[in-house]
């Protein structure tokens, strides 16, 4: 199932709310960006005060609390040391433009929301941001420490506290009226079945590798060509490829007897995959060349493509469907903030 990730709605809406470095769902219609990059009223909505009501030094005003020039010029700074390697130079002016608008409009958001939560007396409690940075532990790879990646995406305590309340008070507001019914669940399952809910072919290979470097002149090249040849000899002979792959191959997968499990079409280099998804079952087949060196393939088992059953993913479905409700009303009630507040950006 594509494209369905049932992730911490804290997760998401920290990692969003102060990085702005997530997408929005692509397959929505209507996108929930209000929700999560805190767009601002246009400049003739009512309630943002007119320029000559500048005060000294602010960038922004939110309901009285404001955001100093130097403030966001720091900010500003900041931000573009994280990321100047990685935009051309010709798009660094753009870059920064956005960014601007982006601090802004997180000021906004935060204090919008901040303000409203206090107006609530909404509270939390150690264990409750604990739970949350384990969620967002959750979502990270392995090897990442939640620490680290909030230091790195400049995601302070306030934030986390700022997220875990909000989470309580979308839930208070809506509550089971986000949970979809089994008419929606079904109407989105068949909308996307072909395009979502569709397990595509896979065959189950394993492979000996000779490994052919750059360096390599023809000579050396054609010893692993007779080396590859005369282990595939072994093989069609009786010989046991798990063992011959574990004291031969040169590709990781030796130590599971060049087991690579199940593949799909576009997982490999395109030579590799012609020859597993033409190759017949338990079949011993032709040394094939690669980028990577020369390769005998045998496919033990294939999966024919499928349609997934609406029993097997009725629960992320509905998962993903609550969490777009929580979004969309997240986007009006934040709507509804910003209309009620005087915003002044300078």
């Amino acid at each position: 199932m594509k494209n369905i990730i049932n992730k911490s709605w804290i997760a998401i809406f920290v990692f969003v709310l102060v990085s702005g470095c997530g997408d929005n769902d692509k397959n929505k219609k209507e996108s929930p960006a209000p929700a999560v990059s805190g767009s601002l009223p246009s400049s003739n909505t009512p309630n943002v005060i007119a320029e000559q009501t500048v005060i000294p030094g602010a960038a922004v005003s939110v309901d009285g609390k404001i955001l100093k020039k130097s403030e966001l010029e720091n900010s500003i700074k900041d931000r573009m040391k994280m990321f100047k390697d990685k935009i051309p130079a010709d798009k660094q002016k753009e870059f920064q433009e956005n960014l601007k608008k982006r601090l802004v409009d997180e000021f906004v958001m935060r204090t919008l929301l901040n303000n409203e939560m206090a107006k609530r007396k909404i509270e939390v409690s150690d264990q409750e941001i604990k739970i949350a940075k384990d969620k967002i532990q959750a979502s990270l790879p392995p090897n990442k420490k939640v620490d680290d990646f909030l230091k790195e995406n400049k995601i302070a305590q306030e934030d986390i506290i700022l997220g875990v309340k909000v989470e309580k008070f979308v839930n208070k507001e809506i509550g089971d009226k986000a949970k979809p019914t089994q008419k929606e669940i079904s109407k989105f399952y068949n909308e996307n079945r072909d395009k979502l809910f569709v397990s595509p072919e896979s065959v189950h290979v394993r492979h000996i590798l000779v490994s052919i470097n750059k360096d390599d002149n023809e000579k050396v090249k054609a010893e692993k060509k007779a080396k590859i040849e005369n282990l595939r000899k072994q093989l069609l002979s009786g010989g046991d490829f798990a063992e011959l792959a574990r004291k031969n191959s040169d590709c990781p997968s030796k130590e599971a007897g060049g087991d690579l499990n199940f593949i799909k079409r576009g997982q490999t280099v395109k030579t590799f995959e012609d020859a597993a998804f033409s190759q017949g079952k338990n079949v011993i087949g032709p040394v094939i060349n690669t980028e990577f060196g020369y390769h005998i393939i045998q496919v033990l088992d294939r999966k024919p493509a499928k349609t997934i059953a609406l029993g097997e993913v009725k629960d992320r479905v509905s998962a993903f469907l609550e969490q777009q409700n929580k979004t969309k009303a997240f986007a009006d009630i934040l709507k509804k903030l910003q209309q009620n507040a005087k915003i002044a950006v300078y």
